[in-house]
């Protein structure tokens, strides 16, 4: 079930961004990077919760009108969102999705674009100890530097983001924190 409904998402994302690529300029990214969230608060350190960071691992799709603004899809996968020392005797990685939509502002200077982004979205995980830990809102905000056209329509992305997450656990929201770099296709 869960699988179709990512599966009918990525379709309606790349229709969308399709049906609109022919009036726009923009880019689709492949990016890796690293997650690393936050402390929940003071008693979750105690209590052994271990919020070491991971990898990342996604796409994004951007579709820019007037050169300096645009909207953001953005998709990506940590194969160990945390590890919770919570729950003994059980696993307890989460794995999890984090989906957003962003706007930007482009600040471009020929091949070399400075830009900010911020967006709201929605962080899934999921994993055998976390059934009171279910999807949940989130928005995001940060900026970084686009390298576009470098090779053709092959450039690069860098990117430095902030997450906060709603009441997780009822434990209070959790920070978290992303950089990454892509390889980006421009049209």
């Amino acid at each position: 079930m869960f699988r179709r409904m990512l599966l009918v998402l990525f379709a309606f994302m790349l229709v969308s961004f399709a049906t609109q690529a022919k009036a726009a300029g923009g880019q689709f990214s492949l990016y890796a990077g690293y997650l690393n969230p936050g402390d929940l608060n003071l008693q979750n350190v105690r209590t052994g919760l271990d919020l070491r960071g991971t990898g990342l691992y996604g796409a994004r799709a951007e579709v820019d009108f007037l050169k300096i603004f645009g909207m953001e899809e953005n998709f990506g996968f940590s194969p160990r969102l945390f590890n919770s020392a919570l729950f003994p005797g059980q696993a307890s990685d989460a794995r999890g999705f984090l989906y957003s939509t962003n706007f930007i502002v482009n600040i471009p200077l020929s091949r070399f674009v400075p830009y900010v982004t911020a967006g709201v979205g929605l962080i899934k995980p999921w994993g055998s100890s976390l059934a009171s830990f279910d999807t949940t809102f989130a928005g995001n905000y940060g900026g970084g530097i686009k390298l576009t056209r470098l090779i053709g329509p092959v450039g690069l992305r860098f990117d430095v983001r902030g997450w906060r997450t709603a009441d997780i656990l009822n434990q209070g929201g959790l920070n978290i924190f992303e950089s990454s770099g892509a390889l980006t296709f421009s049209w």
